[in-house]
């Protein structure tokens, strides 16, 4: 397994153990596309089915990761703001609704 696809596989994992239950994780952007530098970071939009503080949130989560050398970018957002968003193009969400690899917890 690549190195790159190896620290992606870590990171999902992480980030589903530390999200709550009904999360799901999207990897979008270069990655996704398959058109990753290597300076590339990784873009991760966590949605979950609520989210209080989204700032919070957030800082929880990429402390889940923290020892994984990589770059990351870390978005956390609702599994309603999604379904708003999903569709709306020139948006993060879109991108990541239209070409996002999405992982979810396997039972």
């Amino acid at each position: 397994m690549p190195a790159d696809e190896e620290i992606v596989r870590k990171a999902v994992d992480l980030l589903l153990r530390a999200a709550p239950p009904g999360s799901r994780v999207i990897l979008f952007g270069s990655h996704a596309r398959g058109h990753a530098r290597p300076d590339s970071d990784l873009d991760f939009l966590v949605v979950e089915p609520h989210v209080k503080d989204r700032f919070g949130e957030t800082i929880r989560l990429r402390e889940a990761l923290r020892g994984l050398d990589a770059a990351m970018d870390i978005l956390v957002v609702s599994d309603k703001v999604f379904r708003e968003w999903a569709d709306t193009p020139n948006t993060v969400i879109y991108e990541a609704a239209h070409e996002g690899k999405v992982y979810e917890h396997v039972s």
